[in-house]
């Protein structure tokens, strides 16, 4: 089996993988169609959902979708991005399972090059990370936060994993964060979106 995958479809799964999630409902309803009437019942629906309050990366995410899939994608008035299509949908699910506490490297990540590697990075990093005064990632997922730590280190970026850090009315959440030595050459591989580095200095 083939697992190489894009560089765009690799920052939409790191991007998906922070801020995305995989919806499944269930409807019954009337359905009229000329003379024809009848009862729907239990009639499952299906999406992939993605926000972001940046509306550069809301537009990036667009733009990746667009030149991946071929499709044209907007924004909705709640500034969601929502894909529909059963074909995209069973590729990107078939990478991995998408949710906080589900969502996990893709093996085609894993497997792959250096630059895959980054833009899988990247994406996840414009999702759920910060580079403010220090270079960290957050979730709530301890073996999704393992396997980036796996992916930092494959690429020889040194980092610790702190967690779980526990506080009142929230998930317990880890955070791995980068070493001051190399901060700096992981923002510029990865050469993020949406989060302007305030280093410390």
């Amino acid at each position: 089996m083939n697992n190489k995958i894009s560089k765009e479809f690799a920052e939409i799964l790191g991007l998906l993988c922070a801020e995305g999630s995989h919806i499944i409902s269930y409807s019954s309803y009337w359905e009229i169609n000329g003379l024809k009437k009848r009862y729907r019942k239990d009639k499952r629906s299906e999406r992939i959902e993605f926000y972001s309050k940046d509306i550069n990366l809301a537009n990036h995410y667009i733009s990746l979708l667009n030149k991946e899939f071929g499709f044209t994608f907007k924004i909705t008035k709640h500034g969601k991005i929502n894909i529909g299509n059963h074909a995209i949908i069973k590729s990107i699910i078939n990478q991995t399972p998408l949710g906080h506490l589900k969502w996990q490297v893709p093996n085609s990540v894993i497997d792959s090059n250096k630059e895959i590697k980054v833009f899988f990075l990247r994406g996840f990093f414009d999702g759920d990370g910060t580079a403010i005064n220090i270079v960290r990632m957050f979730s709530t997922n301890k073996k999704g936060i393992d396997q980036l730590s796996f992916l930092l280190s494959n690429l020889n970026y040194k980092h610790t994993i702190q967690g779980p850090i526990i506080r009142p009315k929230r998930k317990p959440h880890y955070v791995l964060q980068l070493s001051r030595k190399d901060q700096i050459r992981f923002l510029e591989e990865i050469n993020p979106i949406s989060k302007l580095p305030k280093l410390r200095k």
